[in-house]
Order: structure tokens, then sequence, then C-alpha cells
């Protein structure tokens, strides 16, 4: 005879193992820092990737300005004065990435994008409102890097 009290005893003892990990695992990968990290690394492999295709077609390819002063800030050229200018604005629970991309004549403003990531706060009535955030939020380091990549290409964020 099985004992299913035993069993389901059991399996909630796995899920909550399981629970608790992926939960752990998913507030490490969204520190800020690391993540706007992550980003950047996707945005060098993305960038790579265009520009096989952009020297293809004989046209400039994108670069990375590496300036001292501007740590924890991406800087993109393209072409003949375009920028995007990449950063990070964190915030306690949700955080955004901002990418504008600035332009000839006059470097003013052509286009702004911004991509909000984080957790949310758990409904203040569920069981896990004591652990905090539970829900993560947002696009993934590498789609963020993606639409950047492609925004600086055609020249304005969609």
């Amino acid at each position: 005879m099985v004992d299913y009290e035993k069993l389901a005893a059991k399996a909630k003892a796995a899920q909550d193992a399981a629970n608790f990990a992926s939960r752990k695992a998913g507030e490490a990968a969204l520190d800020p820092q690391v993540f706007f990290q992550q980003v950047t690394a996707y945005i060098n492999e993305e960038m790579k990737k265009a520009n096989v295709e952009l020297i293809k077609r004989g046209i400039e390819p994108i670069s990375r300005n590496l300036l001292p002063n501007f740590d924890g800030v991406v800087l993109l050229v393209f072409g003949l004065g375009y920028m995007c200018r990449v950063e990070l604005n964190a915030g306690p629970l949700l955080s955004r990435v901002r990418a504008i991309i600035t332009g000839p004549p006059n470097g003013h403003e052509i286009s702004r994008t911004e991509f909000v990531f984080g957790q949310e706060d758990s409904p203040a009535g569920s069981q896990f409102a004591e652990v905090g955030p539970t829900r993560i939020v947002g696009p993934t380091p590498q789609e963020i890097a993606q639409e950047i990549i492609a925004g600086i290409v055609i020249g304005k964020f969609d």
C-alpha cells in the first residue's frame, strides 16, 4: 500500500527547496551592477556581430570609447558624429538601463529608450511577503544589448 501522505510531504519539501534555490539565484543575478556588466558584455558581443555586416557593406563600424571619467557608462560611436550613451540608473527594486543616441549637426538627442528590470514586491497577503521580492521582471541583458545595437544601426529606438 502506498502512503500518499509521506510522498506528498517529500514532494512539498523538494518543491520548497527548488523554489528557495531559484529565488536565491534570481536575487544574486539581479544586482543592478552585475546586471549592467552582463549588458555591457552582451553589447560588446552584439557590436562585433553588427560590425562584421557593416564592414562587408562598406559602412563604418561601431566602436566603443573607454573613458576613465565615465565609469559605469558605455559610450558607443557610429559613423560621423553619432554617439550612444548607455547608463545604469539603479533603484531599490526596479532599475533602468537608459540608452540615448545623439548626433549631428549639433550633438542633440535623436532618440532615447529605457529598459526597466528588477524584482516586483510580493503581494502583502502572500506567504512569501516577509521574504521580499519574488518575481523577476524586465528583459534579459542579451535582449537589451540586441535592442541597443539595432537602434544604433538604424539611428533610432522604436
